[in-house]
């Protein structure tokens, strides 16, 4: 007589297709929305920098004779809130700096550079990370496209 062979534990190849099969389907559902969340916290890190320069904006407008900042350029612009100035706007320590930290990235480009407009575009011409209209003081982000909540970028 022959002796019934003992039985070994593990699993059979059929229930480790299952458990890749289910692995698959949960990764191919997970992936999609972490790649949304990035992309949605970069439209809300976007937003809080947005808000940040427009009221340093607002600010310098107020405590300089209803004058906008950057008159004479992007780089004027950047310097007039990120130093100290004087009534006219000059280098000095009345009034400022309005933005403690620097001038913060556009966080779609990873940028800070800008380019400075009389009148503001209607769509966005990219190739710099923001876009300031020296005649209504507006800052946008110059970034063509629309954002995760479907708000085009520049409209932001």
């Amino acid at each position: 007589m022959t002796q019934p062979r003992a039985r070994q534990a593990g699993f059979t190849l059929v229930e480790l297709l299952i458990v890749v099969v289910i692995l698959a389907i949960l990764a191919a559902v997970v992936i999609p929305q972490i790649n949304n969340a990035s992309a949605e916290a970069k439209e809300s890190a976007l937003r809080a920098s947005l808000a940040t320069v427009r009221q340093a904006i607002s600010l310098y407008r107020v405590q300089h004779n209803e004058s906008y900042p950057g008159m004479g350029g992007w780089d004027e612009f950047v310097t007039q809130l990120t130093e100290g100035t004087d009534g006219a706007g000059n280098p000095g320590t009345k009034y400022g700096p309005y933005l403690r930290t620097g001038f913060p990235n556009n966080p779609v480009t990873d940028s800070a550079d800008g380019t400075e407009v009389g009148t503001m575009p209607l769509a966005a011409p990219g190739g710099t990370a923001w876009i300031y209209s020296t005649d209504v003081g507006e800052l946008r982000a110059n970034v063509p496209g629309a954002a995760p909540s479907g708000t085009d970028f520049f409209d932001l």
